[in-house]
Formats: structure tokens, C-alpha cells, sequence
């Protein structure tokens, strides 16, 4: 039974295996490849990145119907070599990646960028494959995200206008609330309306450290 998340992950893939094959089969310039190098090169050495991360959620059902805890390693062997097997493949890919940049004449900061993040996905999943090591490195980034955010919430709401309507929120969630988010979205429509859609782009900026702290605040727990 345990084997079963396996061979409904890899028939899943078969599309993609499919695919593949037709794609080296047929000769002939290769869209995406042959004419836009960088790119080929990140969707690259960000493969194994997926098929780690892939196996780690089949194994958690895995283990599971194993009667094992699903966050360790897979228990079925086969599993846990391929998934070890993902860091020094994309450690081997960066390599490569940069190698092959550098004789289709992209630029040597391009190169290094790619292979850069290529090694740098490596060591987060050399890192991921120790559960107390993970967590012992998310922990700390964790707690100064948390401080940093106290401090940025209580310098908020000393703030004049918005933090008397987030202190608002605070008392009476249910009135208060539905005003504030009204009123944001229609602010958003009208900055939308005097300089297009661009002006999301800030919003979705700033929402970004929220996201890294929100991930960070999980991970910690």
C-alpha cells in the first residue's frame, strides 16, 4: 500500500515524460531552447528543485499509510535515494548551466546569476533533507522577522490617521473592518483609474516582505 503514492505520482508525470521524448525525438530548432538560452538554463536547474519538493509530498502520504511520521525522509529506499540525489544533480546542472551560457555568448553576470541560484537551490535542499537542521536555520530568520514586524506594527499604528483606524479595527472588528477594506479597494480603483494598472505594482511590492515574514513566522513554528 505504501508504494502506491509513487506509482500514481509517476503516472501523473507521464505527460511529461511523453512530451520530453517527442521533444528530443523530432529534429529541428527547439522554441525556448536554442533561442533563448537564459531561460532554458533556469527552467534547468530548477527541475530537480520540483522533483524534490514532488517527492517529499508523495512521501508524506507514503509514509503515512506506512505508519511512519509523513516530515521524515521517505521511508521507501528508492524514494530517498532520488530525492538525495536532487542537490548534486543541480549542483552538476549549475555547472553545466554556466558552461553552456557562457559558449552562446550570454554575459558572464548572466552565467554567474544562474549558476549562483542554481547552487543555492543545492544547498537548500541539502539543508531540507535534515529536519532538525531546517528548522534550526528557519528559527532564528524566524524570530528576527517576528521582532521586526512588532516594531514595524507599533510604529504603524502610531502613525496619525491610519493607525487610529487600525486601532479602530482592533476594538470593533466588525464595523470598523468592512469600512477600511471598502475604503482601501475603492482608493485602489482610483489610483488604477488616474495611472492604470501600474499602480497595483506597489501594493504587490510592499505585500512581498508580508509573504517572506508570513513563510518564515510557519516555518519557525
Amino acid at each position: 500500500m505504501r508504494y502506491i503514492p509513487y506509482a500514481i505520482g509517476a503516472f501523473m508525470l507521464l505527460p511529461f515524460f511523453l512530451w520530453a521524448g517527442l521533444f528530443m525525438l523530432f529534429p529541428g530548432p527547439k522554441p525556448g531552447i536554442t533561442d533563448a538560452p537564459l531561460t532554458a538554463a533556469l527552467v534547468a536547474v530548477s527541475i530537480p528543485l520540483v522533483l524534490f519538493h514532488y517527492i517529499a509530498g508523495l512521501a508524506y502520504v507514503a509514509n503515512s499509510m506506512a505508519g511512519q511520521d509523513g516530515v521524515d525522509l521517505p521511508v521507501w529506499r528508492p524514494a530517498r535515494i532520488v530525492q538525495r540525489a536532487m542537490a548534486p544533480l543541480t549542483a552538476a546542472l549549475s555547472v553545466a548551466a554556466f558552461i553552456w551560457l557562457q559558449s552562446a555568448g550570454e554575459t558572464l553576470t548572466a552565467a554567474l546569476a544562474v549558476a549562483g541560484a542554481g547552487l543555492f537551490m543545492a544547498g537548500v535542499m541539502a539543508v531540507a533533507r535534515r529536519p532538525r537542521r531546517s528548522a534550526a536555520l528557519m528559527a532564528a530568520p524566524g524570530r528576527l522577522g517576528r521582532l521586526a514586524a512588532e516594531s514595524i506594527g507599533r510604529s504603524v499604528m502610531r502613525l496619525p490617521l491610519i493607525g487610529a483606524l487600525l486601532r479602530e479595527v482592533g476594538r470593533d472588528p466588525h464595523r470598523a473592518a468592512p469600512i477600511i477594506a471598502a475604503n482601501t479597494v475603492l482608493a485602489l480603483g482610483v489610483l488604477v483609474a488616474l495611472f492604470g494598472f501600474t499602480a497595483l505594482v506597489v501594493p504587490a511590492m510592499l505585500l512581498v516582505p508580508v509573504m517572506f515574514y508570513l513563510l518564515l513566522s510557519l516555518g519557525a513554528e
